[in-house]
Formats: structure tokens, sequence, C-alpha cells
């Protein structure tokens, strides 16, 4: 089983991971609608780097359990 497929499956079986997992790509959408404005404001640029840092962390979670996934598979 590729990367790919355990993400597929995961997604599919793990309520968790597909919480996790969504809540990574809304914060990502929202990441560039706020890169977008002009001009960008001191607090704007904290908001952005306050929601990049969340998303870092739903991203280590969701990589986690993606490698526990995969040793199972290879094991």
């Amino acid at each position: 089983m590729n990367r790919e497929e355990v993400i597929k499956k995961l997604y599919e079986e793990d309520p968790q991971f597909k919480e996790w997992k969504d809540k990574h790509d809304e914060l990502d959408k929202d990441i560039a609608k706020l890169e977008k404005h002009h001009p960008m404001t001191h607090d704007l640029e904290l908001e952005i780097e306050r929601l990049k840092k969340e998303k870092l962390y739903y991203k280590d979670l969701m990589e986690r359990r993606i490698q526990e996934a995969m040793k199972k598979h290879t094991a």
C-alpha cells in the first residue's frame, strides 16, 4: 500500500484523521485568502503566522498517523 492509498484509507475509515485533514485543508484556504490582502497589516501577518502554526500542528498529527499505518501495512 503506497502513501496515497494509506491517506485515502485513513480519511475514509478514521474519523479523527478525517477531522484533522479537513481542518488542515480549511486552514490552508483561510491562509491563502488572507495572504491576498493588500496592504498587508502587522495584525494580518500575525494572524497568518498563527494559522500556519495551527496548520502545521494538524499536519504533524496526520503524519504520525500515516507513518503508523504504513508501518502496519509493511510489517
